[in-house]
């Protein structure tokens, strides 16, 4: 059986590997990245529409007002099909092209201008600048081509929380959270830095046990909006789409020039044809029209039907005026977006090499590397250090280098030198698309070595180890029936002494011994996502395997050893009025190489929501975890949750004033085998929060019951109430008071008062203090785990 999976694995993962290259790309990959420009007659190089052409040029010439004397041209406009610029036009457009180029650079325009063999790349670089000196919005050529280069800073927010609790149970009674957020912009590109530190007061040694993070990333969003605006405020983005000319007037003007400048005899001028049959005849027409008054071998006929070549078919015309009706439709929603216009700034703006590099740069960042929660996948990556991924015509590149650190303090002493979680690590990955988007094609490799690790005293020595990690992922579309997600990753881990030499030839041997082990080592996810828009039905359903020997150090949350599966389906009907959706997850845990014994967790939930008015509705959760035990021949349930609860929403008018209440009533079965006997529980859970407008402020009240109906002990019966009014004191001061009564049966009883006060200072400034005293009304030998006195406070400083 073990050799069937290997054999299986090995036929999986060869073809997605050579996916990667061109020659056997899959066709749904090769989409063009959602932020591309709109591929209509308006990005077509001008070379190919001639009557176009012709309009942009008469354009440019009417706003082009002084016209000199003539002189030599340093370019050959003619050669380039611009004879129709007067000498104003082409002096003025001389002097975009050169604008903030070097005499190396000018050079090398004349160069690609006059001797360029490659003659798309030369006609696609003067349609674009034809394009933008068109658009320019001053009459004379400005000098702000380039981004601002001043330096800039934007303190985005500042807050300081601290709090303290005379409960023994914490380990500490004073705790600190200090967070710093700032924009440094150098040369219009945005840096961002965040910055946290956490300290508390320690009792067992007196002092501050403090942490500090730090991370500066590329703020891509600011950068693409400062490029945006430079390049709005330089152009006019509506005529480089040539959206204000009149394209079928200019066809038919051009038509109409080209006919009167064909050199026919006088006495035949009645039998030329018009501009309307020249542009609305087909060929075959236009070739009867002609025969009936002209030879086909006559010079007219052949020039006209030439012409009509040059032109186009009446399916290409009416296909180019169809193009301009949509895209006058759209052009406006599709510029106010600054991930598109600003792809033009490389063209249009003076950049430099890293400016233009920064506009396909999706992330860049140094400090703690985290992957986005909504887009985690087996190769992600969680460390400290330095990371960036690019993005350009749809390929896709990510690279990372930098130290993961997973022990804690209270591992040390537990960790062996084999089993370090303090890792230094360098990660490549690259493919086509985006990471989360349709079509997706991605490989990546991992590389990580050992290292010492020194935390609060401790001291591991880590020998020397090396693991090496590949992966390769892709999404497939299948359009309207969803996609499909697959990736694959191995791994590969190889032990030595601590010498240096020792080391680097372990660092080879894990990438040799890549394919040992297959099964054993390996991780494999696979998920589809769907929906039936017809039926309001969503769906997924996913399986996901990990060895027991898999090792991942960019990955530490990759659960190894599990074999991993479930579904999910939600439907909604009744214009979103009703919904109901069923989740499970079943997993598989190996916890032993040597032996069969495992660990089977069961999850299932149900939520089903209805919605009566637009003021109540009433929703039903089910839900059931289960672990079970399976340790040679005894197996058994270790662990039950089972629960149903019911929560009903209601918000309206009473007596003219304004409430909303929600309320919970659930009941909870919990069940434990424990060593010497099983504990079987359950519960009553209820709850309810109501607030009402009363006077200038509003009442809120509050209380959570929950009571053991077996009296297991599992957790305590437990009643919490707390009765508070909100209230402006001054107009810049708000305040909270609360009555608080709570009663955990055989623990502690107390009664107490809440108070809270929030100002608002000098517009973005706002700072909080809250103050929880309390009076034990019962005396237990357990009363220390609810403390008396309780306070915080926070400063902030608002965001822009």
């Amino acid at each position: 059986m073990r050799n069937i999976c290997e054999r299986v694995l090995l036929a999986m993962l060869c073809p997605l590997i050579w996916l990667h290259t061109p020659a056997l790309a899959l066709e749904n990959i090769q989409q063009p990245v959602p932020d591309s420009l709109p591929q209509d007659w308006s990005v077509q190089p001008l070379t190919s529409q001639p009557a176009v052409k012709n309009a942009v040029v008469d354009a440019i010439n009417r706003k082009v007002t002084n016209i000199p004397v003539a002189g030599t041209d340093s370019l050959p406009f003619n050669r380039l099909g611009l004879s129709g610029l007067h000498n104003g036009a082409r002096k003025e457009f001389t002097q975009y092209l050169s604008t903030g180029k070097t005499a190396a650079g000018i050079s090398r325009m004349n160069t690609m201008l006059t001797g360029m063999k490659d003659t798309a790349k030369r006609d696609r670089y003067l349609d674009n600048k034809l394009r933008g000196f068109y658009a320019l919005r001053q009459q004379q050529l400005p000098g702000g081509l380039t981004l601002p280069s001043a330096p800039e800073n934007e303190l985005q927010g500042i807050s300081w929380k601290s709090a303290y609790s005379d409960s023994t149970a914490m380990t500490s009674g004073w705790w600190n959270e200090g967070v710093l957020k700032d924009r440094l912009t150098i040369a219009s590109v945005p840096i961002q830095l965040d910055y946290s530190t956490l300290s508390g007061y320690d009792y067992s040694n007196t002092s501050l046990r403090d942490a500090h993070f730090m991370k500066f990333s590329f703020d891509r969003e600011a950068y693409l909006e400062k490029v945006n605006t430079q390049l709005q405020k330089q152009y006019d983005l509506d005529k480089y789409f040539l959206e204000d000319l009149d394209i079928k007037s200019s066809l038919k003007s051009y038509a109409g020039q080209k006919l009167a400048s064909l050199n026919v005899p006088a006495d035949s001028l009645e039998r030329n044809i018009s501009a309307d049959q020249l542009m609305y005849l087909d060929s075959a027409q236009l070739s009867s029209a002609l025969l009936r008054n002209h030879d086909p071998s006559s010079a007219y006929y052949q020039k006209v039907m030439e012409l009509k070549k040059e032109m186009g078919g009446v399916k290409e015309m009416n296909s180019m005026l169809g193009a301009q009706k949509q895209v006058n439709g759209n052009i406006e929603g599709w510029i106010s977006q600054p991930g598109n216009t600003s792809r033009m700034g490389a063209d249009l703006l003076q950049m430099s090499f890293l400016q233009k590099l920064l506009l396909n740069m999706k992330d860049l960042k140094m400090g703690s590397i985290g992957a986005d929660a909504s887009k985690r996948t087996m190769s992600d990556l969680f460390m400290t250090g330095a990371a960036g991924s690019f993005l350009k015509n749809n390929k896709f590149i990510m690279l990372a280098a930098g130290k993961s650190n997973e022990m804690g303090v209270q591992d040390a002493g537990l960790q062996s030198a084999t089993g370090t979680g303090s890792y230094g690590m360098q990660f490549i990955r690259m493919g086509r698309g985006d990471i989360g988007s349709k079509a997706q094609s991605h490989i990546s490799v991992l590389n990580a070595n050992a290292k010492p690790q020194n935390s609060n005293g401790f001291n591991t020595r880590a020998i020397s180890r090396n693991v090496f990690v590949g992966s390769v992922s892709q999404q497939c579309s299948l359009g309207d029936l969803g996609t499909i997600d697959i990736e694959l990753s191995k791994s590969s881990g190889q032990l030595g002494n601590n010498s240096h030499q020792e080391a680097a030839s372990v660092s080879r041997s894990a990438a040799s011994h890549f394919l040992d082990d297959i099964w054993a080592t390996a991780s494999v996810g696979l998920a589809y996502n769907g929906d039936v828009k017809k039926w309001g039905l969503s769906h997924k359903v996913y399986l996901n395997y990990a060895g027991l020997g898999y090792a991942n150090p960019g990955a530490p949350f990759a659960g190894r050893g599990t074999l991993q599966y479930g579904l999910m389906l939600k439907r909604s009907w009744l214009k979103n009025r009703a919904m109901v959706s069923l989740r499970t997850d079943i997993r598989n845990l190996a916890v032993s190489p040597v032996s069969d014994n495992k660990r089977r967790s069961l999850q299932y939930a149900i939520d089903a929501r209805y919605r009566f008015t637009r003021r109540f509705s009433l929703s039903m959760n089910v839900l059931e975890n289960t672990l079970r035990e399976s340790a040679e021949s005894l197996k058994y349930t270790a662990f039950l949750n089972r629960k149903i609860s019911f929560t009903s929403q209601a918000n309206g008018r009473i007596g003219g004033k304004s409430f909303s209440n929600s309320s919970t009533l659930g009941i909870q079965q919990l069940d434990y085998t424990m060593p010497d006997a099983p504990l079987r529980s359950l519960f009553i859970n209820a709850g309810s929060m109501h607030t009402f407008m009363a006077g200038p402020g509003m009442v809120v009240l509050n209380a959570m019951y929950n009571r053991d109906l077996k009296d297991a002990a599992v957790y305590n019966n437990q009643l919490n109430t707390e009765a508070g009014y909100q209230y402006m004191l001054w107009k810049v001061v708000s305040c909270g008071s609360s009555l608080i009564y709570m009663d955990s049966k055989d623990v502690v009883t107390q009664i107490g008062l809440r108070q809270q006060v929030s100002a608002q200072l000098l517009k973005r400034w706002s700072l909080s203090i809250s103050v929880d005293c309390r009076q034990n009304l019962k005396n237990t030998a357990a009363n220390y785990y609810y403390g008396r006195f309780n306070t915080a406070m926070s400063l902030n400083y608002q965001i822009k």
